[in-house]
């Protein structure tokens, strides 16, 4: 059973990554969280616009918009000539 310190221990960019990566059912690679003077960034990679919308989403369900920041690359993929 949790304690609420054990609760508390998490940080902030802790639980925002954690739910970048629930919103996006794990479809963002190289995340990262970081979080200072009270303020978030969050990197990382998507295929699709879609998912990086969900990320966004994630984020600002913890984060006010001007505490948010992010630089969430959509990245396709190359396909090979056939």
């Amino acid at each position: 059973m949790d304690t609420p310190d054990a609760v508390c221990a998490t940080t902030l960019a802790d639980q925002v990554a954690d739910q970048v990566r629930r919103s996006t059912h794990g479809r963002i690679r190289n995340l990262t969280v970081r979080e200072d003077a009270g303020r978030v960034l969050v990197t990382g990679e998507v295929r699709t616009w879609h998912t990086k919308q969900l990320a966004l989403q994630g984020a600002l369900e913890l984060l006010s918009g001007d505490r948010f920041r992010e630089q969430i690359t959509v990245v396709r993929a190359v396909l090979a000539p056939r």
